[in-house]
């Protein structure tokens, strides 16, 4: 069995079983979501006791998904994770249930950048200013922000922030807790001081067009609850950057976007962002629907890194220029530019932002001279949450690795928009499951090709549009249907009249009879709706059952294959 990691754009191949008994009600497929990892022994039985519960309340299939269906040979013991993919497939095959299983991981791409960290979707970098201190090039210092440790006061208000919530009711200038200097900012009693829970300090400061900038902020908590913490840049109400906060943890950290009665010593953040074609940003810390403890912030700064994380491959070029047209070679001018720590951080195909980045060193002979100020043009990669990156949805090596997983395929290049882009990679995924196969139906999640859901401009740090995606889309591929289903009328009626088939990816974790009566009003009269999967994001199984009772009236099984 071949498996990979559940994207936002995914698509998936059935591999083994039938459709089961004849359907009941107007459901001909009727599905339970598994995510889960083959590499633990342990979680084999609970895959197997949970298909054998999916099959008692006449569920007819498996969507399956494991991130490692890309990097299992990678693994220490490969031969556990495929001997555990096989135990799987057998208790499907048993029990008569159809086993679909998660290929392609666009999106969510950790299988893919674990294999190679260069293949992640590039933000281009347009002339970063270096100049040459000795045997260096170093980054000259185009942004800054004023008053960053927060010693400049009056009152309880910060001088040169032009936002802070509630000075001198919710924040505070601290004199006697502080990470550097003799001052910092305290946020307190929040929720009580302010209706929305807004604890904030914003600051305009200017940026060069298209580079890359690293916020960087000391951060210390006590028995903090909040929705939200995060630092941001923004421009107008677009956010510039998606990353989570870290927070110690044993030898290392782990990643938080919000705080449950949390306690931390000082803790230093770091999250980048690329200023697109801006000349200002409005850079800042806060809280969002606070409802208890403190937090501290200090030392808030803000610098150029355009070699953090730099991607390195044949399609992304990278060119140091100086004055009057003069182009520098990289081995000769200056030394060859690369990250080591890139997409290495707490596992292979991860990125982070708190490591240093690489130094650009210039051998002996190098045309550029002492204080010559030259042009660094390159890319890097836009990290969301916990260290997530997208890959490309292009390059040749990328399909190479779908071929890992069917079989092989080639390139193309030239694109008008993100949409246009996703609508060939869809056709090519389609293409090499089809010809390696042997003609197995073909699913794929909805998302990304819904205009009424992502399949539109303004997605996150996309800076055109994802619309006409759909196009790529095959009358023969099932759209797995997911997202509100109070706003899922008009993509039903959408995709009935591109597809032949439809199914309701539903649940969701909630309550199962008012998430049915919702998808209920939403269906109407689409005629291609031909199934429903019972969805659980957080693999909880308890209302599965409910969900059978609710959906088709629940169901005798057929017995088990001997």
């Amino acid at each position: 069995m071949r498996a990979a990691a559940l994207a936002a754009i995914s698509v998936v191949l059935l591999l083994s079983g039938t459709d089961g008994a004849a359907p009941r009600r107007e459901w001909q497929k009727r599905w339970v979501y598994i995510a889960s990892n083959l590499y633990v022994d342990e979680n084999v039985q609970k895959i197997e006791d949970v298909l054998r519960r999916a099959r008692a309340a006449d569920y007819t299939g498996v969507l399956f998904s494991d991130t490692k269906t890309l990097t299992w040979p990678l693994l220490g013991e490969p031969e556990r994770w495929k001997r555990n993919a096989a135990k799987v497939r057998a208790a499907a095959t048993k029990l008569g249930l159809e086993l679909v299983v998660s290929v392609f991981p666009f999106g969510y791409s950790e299988s893919f950048l674990a294999n190679d960290p260069n293949l992640a979707a590039g933000l281009p970098i347009r002339e970063a200013a270096l100049v040459r201190r000795g045997d260096r090039l170093v980054p000259e210092e185009p942004a800054g922000v004023g008053n960053g440790s927060f010693e400049e006061y009056r009152g309880d208000r910060a001088a040169d922030f032009g936002l802070q919530d509630d000075s001198g009711n919710g924040s505070f200038i601290d004199t006697k807790i502080f990470r550097e200097g003799r001052a910092s900012i305290r946020f307190e009693n929040t929720g009580v001081v302010n209706e929305h829970g807004l604890g904030r300090v914003f600051q305009r400061i200017a940026v060069k067009p298209w580079q890359q900038y690293r916020i960087r902020v000391w951060m210390k908590t006590e028995r903090l609850t909040a929705d939200m913490i995060g630092v941001v840049a923004l421009v107008s109400r677009r956010s510039l950057q998606y990353q989570d906060l870290a927070i110690p943890e044993g030898q290392g950290f782990r990643y938080v976007d919000s705080a449950e009665d949390l306690t931390t010593d000082w803790v230093e953040q770091s999250v980048t962002f690329n200023s697109l074609n801006y000349t200002s940003v409005i850079v800042g810390a806060g809280v969002w629907g606070a409802k208890g403890g403190k937090i501290w912030w200090d030392d808030l700064r803000v610098d150029a890194v355009p070699t953090l994380n730099v991607l390195r491959r044949e399609t992304l070029p990278l060119a140091v220029t100086g004055r009057r047209g003069a182009v520098y070679e990289e081995g000769r001018d200056f030394d060859r530019i690369a990250d080591p720590a890139l997409g290495r951080s707490r596992w292979p195909g991860t990125y982070d932002t708190r490591h240093e980045p690489p130094a650009i060193g210039v051998p002996a002979g190098s045309r550029i001279r002492e204080g010559e100020r030259v042009s660094l043009s390159c890319y890097h990669p836009a990290i969301i949450y916990g260290g997530r990156v997208s890959c490309t949805l292009v390059n040749d090596k990328i399909f190479d690795l779908c071929r890992r997983q069917i079989e092989w395929t080639n390139e193309t290049k030239g694109f008008r928009s993100s949409g246009e882009l996703l609508a060939f990679n869809i056709r090519r995924c389609r293409e090499i499951a089809k010809r390696t196969g042997r003609g197995k139906p073909l699913y794929v999640w909805s998302d990304m090709f819904d205009p009424y859901h992502n399949a539109r401009g303004g997605y996150y740090l996309v800076n055109n549009s994802f619309a006409e995606s759909w196009k790529g889309l095959d009358p023969e591929v099932t759209v797995m249907k997911w997202g509100e289903p109070e706003k899922a009328g008009k993509s039903l009626a959408f995709f009935s009249r591109r597809v032949k088939r439809i199914m309701i990816a539903g649940f969701y974790d909630g309550d199962v009879k008012a998430n049915h009566a919702l998808w209920a009003n939403a269906i109407g009269e689409a005629p291609n709706v031909v199934g429903v999967m019972y969805t659980t994001w957080r693999g909880d199984y308890s209302k599965l059952e409910e969900f059978a009772r609710v959906w088709w009236g629940g169901a005798r099984a057929a017995p088990e294959r001997r």
